[in-house]
């Protein structure tokens, strides 16, 4: 089996298993990434108790006796996640080997690789992806996918899914008095408005320039519109000084809403036209204004 001078200077964690399950073998990066010391764990441990649930040890047995994904004997790049002293939950990959003398198996050896640092870089840059870098909501691109993926599920199970259109008005103003900079924050404040006021279950997006939209699930098109009328509110309510001198120069800066609630079997291009409408017909009336769709 591995002696312990080489698994000291191996970088990753390695631990060292008898045939009976009995940990042998526990390098220092295993008790960094473990918590557990040396001493609590050789000779004294089932590697088993390292696993989330019986369930897991189980697969990492049933792997290294097939020869379903490759060599019997050896597992290569399997992820799963091992348990800390503490508790926590540690995503890895494990690759691993039986251990023979003289013909019999002794044991088993087994490299793990702390997946934690990778997966949050991946969840990072998923996000990064659907994501509008200047107001921090859901980009239009992740809008097309919700969407269908709502209408969907409000399909499958009939339950009310809402729509809402939002239009930043005289955003243009905005532009031409102050520059784009501060068009930007402008921006960047209607978002900070929807990220303060949606629930957990709720989606928020830059559709794209001063266009926002907010969907909805399990909501009725009377609770959507309550949501907007606190949106309106706390948009008058906090709006930057520089924004409110503009409207009070002829220009208000305001917020122009359409809303919809979605028609069983109705097609994702034809739910975003009504409530679009809705949108362009409240747009039509001065000052803040929210209208329902047909």
């Amino acid at each position: 089996m591995l002696n312990d001078e080489l698994a000291l200077i191996c970088p990753d964690p390695v631990i060292g298993i008898r045939r009976n399950g009995i940990i042998t073998l526990f390098n220092p990066a295993a008790e960094r990434m473990l918590g557990y010391s040396r001493d609590e764990v050789i000779g004294q441990l089932q590697v088993a108790k390292l696993y989330p649930s019986r369930e897991s040890a189980r697969e990492i047995k049933r792997l290294m006796y097939s020869d379903s994904k490759g060599i019997r004997g050896q597992i290569i790049g399997h992820n799963t996640h091992l348990l800390s002293k503490s508790g926590e939950r540690i995503p890895i990959q494990l690759s691993a080997s039986l251990v023979e003398q003289d013909g019999r198996e002794v044991g088993s050896i087994g490299f793990f690789r702390d997946l934690t640092e990778r997966l949050e870089l991946e969840r990072s840059l998923k996000l990064l992806t659907v994501t509008d870098n200047l107001t921090g909501l859901y980009n239009q691109r992740h809008f097309q996918t919700v969407l269908k993926r709502e209408i969907g599920r409000s399909n499958r199970y009939k339950h009310p899914l809402s729509l809402i259109c939002i239009d930043l008005d005289n955003f243009k103003s905005v532009n031409d008095s102050l520059g784009h900079i501060e068009g930007d924050l402008a921006l960047r404040y209607v978002g900070d408005c929807i990220a303060t006021l949606l629930r957990n279950s709720d989606y928020g997006f830059r559709y794209g320039g001063d266009e926002f939209m907010l969907l909805l699930p399990e909501t009725p098109q009377q609770q959507a519109q309550n949501l907007t009328m606190r949106l309106i509110d706390h948009f008058s309510r906090h709006m930057p000084a520089n924004l409110v001198q503009i409207s009070r120069e002829g220009k208000p800066v305001s917020l122009s809403i359409g809303i919809a609630q979605y028609r069983e079997d109705e097609s994702v291009s034809t739910f975003i036209k009504r409530t679009d409408l809705a949108m362009y017909q409240a747009k039509k009336s001065p000052g803040c204004l929210a209208v329902m769709a047909d």
